[in-house]
């Protein structure tokens, strides 16, 4: 059970939470880079930082929760789809939109559903596209991730856009 918390600078729920104390130290980050037949999942971010770039699912691991329920959990609740395996493609140390954050990118390939907009108040609309047909500007961990991707690099540390 989710319990509320009284509203802080919209902050609503005490899964919320870490948003109160992200200057305080790094919240974690999960991003879910669903892929099917070569194309990345998008959709361009608003009402959250980086608003205005195009990111894939994602977001804050909850305190408790396993990183494989995040992964599940975030995939399911901002594009609707079901995650059924997935891969860490890397872990990124990132200080960018005046947040820091520690963010690990997962990479799914079998997944069961078709993308929906669950969450019109964070994402416009989601699209497919082709690793050479990228929108831009991409949100700064999914260019670090695809960059990871690239260049078969597992950590990017202390990443500072600012």
């Amino acid at each position: 059970m989710i319990r509320r918390s009284r509203k802080v600078e919209g902050v609503s729920r005490l899964r919320d939470a870490h948003h109160i104390d992200d200057m305080v130290r790094p919240a974690v980050g999960i991003g879910v880079m669903v892929e099917r037949d070569g194309k990345f999942l998008l959709g361009r971010r608003k009402g959250a930082h980086g608003a205005g770039t195009y990111g894939w699912p994602g977001g804050g691991l909850e305190f408790g929760e396993s990183l494989i329920n995040a992964v599940r959990r975030e995939a399911r609740e901002e594009a609707g789809i079901e995650v059924l395996d997935f891969e860490l493609v890397c872990i990124s140390n990132v200080v960018d939109y005046g947040r820091h954050y520690l963010d690990l990118e997962f990479r799914v390939k079998n997944f069961a559903g078709e993308p929906l907009l669950c969450e019109p108040q964070t994402i416009e609309s989601w699209a497919w596209y082709a690793l050479d047909a990228l929108p831009e500007p991409l949100f700064a961990p999914c260019e670090l991730a695809l960059a990871s991707l690239r260049d078969s690099r597992l950590l990017n540390d202390s990443t500072s856009r600012e």
